[in-house]
């Protein structure tokens, strides 16, 4: 089984990771995870490919939660087999989504189990530029999964659709 989880930020998809490696016991990948621990340089992005190539490569199932439309989604979507997940909530509620996981971080010092440890979120115009992303997300998306051309994605838009998938993959 290999998912692919796309979605806005503050949308879930670290969550649905976790809740189908546990479910399904099958290993995950966090994008940002990965990311976040280089300089973002040019050099880091090659290193960010090859370390996804080799999750990919290493793993006969796997769940990769991320976007990062420009690095390896194209070899994430070559196979197969391959389950496109992408979940869609309403732009109010992933802004308060992720507002409040960060002055929680904020204040419990703790970092996301799906984030580098080395990251910290500093409520500046690079953090405004990020709620933007998660603003527009959805305009960007649509037209990025014609792009690459994904065919039948199981969309999740509640927890009603959340758990149905859940229990699909329990099966």
């Amino acid at each position: 089984m290999k998912i692919i989880l796309i979605g806005s930020p503050g949308s879930g998809k670290s969550t649905l990771a976790r809740e189908i490696e546990k479910l399904a016991q099958i290993p995950i990948l966090h994008l940002d995870k990965l990311w976040h621990t280089t300089d973002y340089s040019d050099k880091a992005i090659d290193w960010f490919v090859k370390e996804q190539e080799k999750f990919m490569d290493e793993n006969e199932s796997w769940v990769i939660d991320g976007n990062y439309f420009n690095s390896t989604i194209e070899k994430r979507l070559s196979y197969d087999d391959v389950i496109v997940v992408v979940i869609q909530i309403p732009r109010h509620k992933r802004i308060y989504r992720i507002l409040k996981r960060s002055v929680k971080r904020r204040f419990s010092k703790e970092n996301r189990p799906d984030m580098a440890s080395n990251f910290s979120e500093k409520f500046d115009k690079e953090y405004l530029d990020f709620l933007k992303i998660a603003w527009t997300y959805d305009e960007k998306v649509a037209q990025r999964m014609i792009d690459y051309e994904v065919k039948n994605p199981i969309i999740i838009k509640n927890q009603r659709d959340k758990e149905n998938f859940l229990n699909m993959i329990s099966q």
